[in-house]
């Protein structure tokens, strides 16, 4: 991700109805987390500013998602999200190198862009090189050595539309920056769906949408 698309998420993370709400999903459905966390693709850090834990996030100290200037066992979570779609990024190097900084026992959020056929120019105007299916990021996280406790779609409220937009964008070649600022009104409508999302995501798993998360362990 360039530094022109660091400063397009800098400018909307905070109050963007999909990064706001996408936010609110994940730590819905991740719950409460203790201890040192390690966010490996902290984009602007917005998901880091709202931790109250002890935080830490890789593009803030600069560092390779690959290639972690941090010990082993220095973390009790670690976050990819929106990362391993990356085409910088190679997702079982990256999910190695969180698993080598966990401690025993130590937990991994994951979330990532689900479904190949909806690829096209909005993953690749944010950097994304690639989508997940369910069964691939299940077997790609378990062979880095982690146990799954929960993986769930995320954003299935907005899935039909999205996915006609999705469509639309890439038949045209339109739509790859959908995600503009939206008058107010809109915004906060948009918002509080992703709202309802995350009270059924503290509890229950959802069937379809257009995110993946998972909630992992490390395996001994």
């Amino acid at each position: 991700m360039s530094d022109d698309f660091r400063d397009l998420l800098l400018a909307r993370s905070p109050t963007h109805w999909w990064h706001a709400g996408m936010r609110a999903n994940t730590r819905a459905f991740a719950g409460r987390l203790r201890g040192r966390v390690l966010d490996i693709g902290c984009g602007p850090g917005q998901e880091l500013a709202e931790l109250s834990a002890d935080a830490w996030g890789v593009r803030l100290v600069r560092a390779d998602a690959g290639r972690l200037p941090f010990a082993d066992g220095q973390f009790d979570w670690v976050l990819a999200l929106d990362v391993l779609e990356q085409g910088s990024v190679v997702p079982a190097r990256a999910l190695g190198e969180a698993r080598r900084v966990l401690r025993a026992g130590g937990g991994l959020v994951v979330r990532v862009p689900a479904h190949p056929w909806l690829y096209g120019p909005h993953d690749l105007f944010w950097g994304g090189a690639r989508r997940f299916r369910r069964g691939e990021l299940t077997a790609l996280v378990q062979g880095a050595g982690f146990s799954i406790r929960r993986l769930s779609y995320a954003n299935a409220l907005l899935f039909l539309p999205a996915v006609a937009a999705r469509l639309l964008g890439r038949a045209t070649g339109l739509g790859s920056d959908d995600m503009r600022p939206l008058p107010g009104p809109l915004n906060r409508l948009l918002l509080a769906v992703l709202g309802l999302e995350a009270r059924w995501l503290a509890r229950r798993d959802l069937p379809c949408g257009l995110s993946l998360l998972c909630l992992a362990q490390r395996t001994e």
